[in-house]
């Protein structure tokens, strides 16, 4: 049956309240796989009972599920090329449309998210915001016309904060924390806890003054869960081992500051946002280099290695689950589901009083 939802009407406020086709048949008098068939505008239903029907369901708040509606379509048909109609799409909003394959993370949550989709019975289906060509608004209407309700947006670059997409007549969830409006379901990496894990292996490697490199723009970005995980975790040293955070506006800042950062609180570990070698290895040799973005366990740069495979497929569940419950729109109380990554021992942190064989 159709499943093009209706811009006037609005989905229940709660699960528990949405009206099934079983309480329309029953205002209208007939039975539901009549009514299926009227809402469907099929010939076989009088035009009279068509416009009965249609008048009991927007009394009720009665709204059709598209995701049911194309799931149906396949098991009816058995046509796999049907499932296209189930299909989930991927937003982008980087100028450059696939400057995102660019960055590591978002690869990685792209193909796990990918994959996950298919094993549900979807396609991912990629679509950029920064296409000159293809403005939001137009954008919402291709979505509709194709049957695609479910979006999966990517983390947005830069500063940006803003998706710049209506989502009320879609089920929304965001890849990362950059999404902060509209306000929409999120999952990512567990920020906080990959702080602490950090600094708690860095004491168990012998090392005491221990600080973060961080730029300030990537803190604000991630909610400043990296910064708030790793200030709890300085609570586990004395006062006088504990030391203020390198935290200049933008990365390209922390090389030039490092040294004089590291001398001035004699540190002997520095616990790194990002993972580049030769940023990091700047540092002297006797200094442990930790990174909170591990991305292969080479057993080369010792820090945190996130989960960016669950990350996407928890995404992509949580997608699907919205779309079973036609969950559209912003979150009146957003969720933010995190997911947390695990440490990796690597030659950048050999251990306190020794020199470090990796990053030199």
């Amino acid at each position: 049956m159709s499943a093009k939802p209706s811009a006037q009407s609005s989905p229940p406020a709660h699960p528990a309240e949405r009206v099934s086709m079983r309480e329309v048949a029953a205002r209208a008098g007939i039975s539901r796989s009549a009514v299926s068939l009227a809402l469907a505008g099929h010939p076989s239903i009088p035009g009279a009972t068509r416009e009965r029907v249609r008048a009991a369901a927007e009394e009720l708040g009665y709204r059709k599920n598209p995701l049911v509606a194309a799931l149906m379509s396949v098991r009816r048909t058995g046509n796999a090329t049907s499932i296209a109609k189930a299909s989930l799409a991927f937003l982008t909003s980087h100028v450059a449309p696939d400057s995102w394959r660019k960055v590591a993370t978002h690869r990685r949550f792209h193909a796990a998210a990918s994959e996950r989709a298919l094993k549900r019975g979807f396609s991912l289906e990629e679509f950029s915001l920064a296409d000159p060509a293809m403005r939001p608004e137009r954008l919402a209407a291709l979505l509709h016309a194709r049957g695609i309700h479910g979006v999966l947006a990517a983390p947005l670059p830069g500063n940006q904060t803003t998706l710049s997409f209506n989502v009320t007549n879609f089920a929304v969830v965001g890849l990362g924390t950059s999404v902060k409006t509209p306000s929409i379901d999120r999952v990512a990496d567990d920020h906080f806890f990959a702080a602490q894990l950090a600094f708690e292996h860095c004491l168990a490697l012998g090392y005491r003054r221990i600080g973060l490199a961080l730029a300030a723009n990537i803190s604000h970005r991630l909610e400043h869960r990296w910064w708030s995980g790793f200030l709890v975790a300085q609570q586990h040293v004395s006062a006088r081992d504990r030391s203020p955070a390198l935290m200049p506006e933008t990365r390209e800042q922390i090389p030039l500051l490092l040294n004089p950062w590291i001398l001035r609180h004699r540190l002997d570990a520095v616990i790194f946002s990002h993972r580049t070698p030769a940023e990091m290895s700047r540092a002297p040799v006797a200094v442990g280099l930790v990174s909170l973005s591990v991305h292969e366990a080479t057993g080369t740069i010792a820090g945190i290695k996130q989960n960016e495979h669950q990350v996407g497929e928890e995404a992509v569940d949580l997608l699907i689950a919205k779309l079973h419950d036609w969950n559209t729109g912003e979150a009146a109380s957003p969720r933010l589901l995190l997911v947390r990554g695990m440490w990796i021992d690597g030659l950048s942190a050999p251990g306190a009083g020794r020199k470090r064989r990796g990053l030199v």
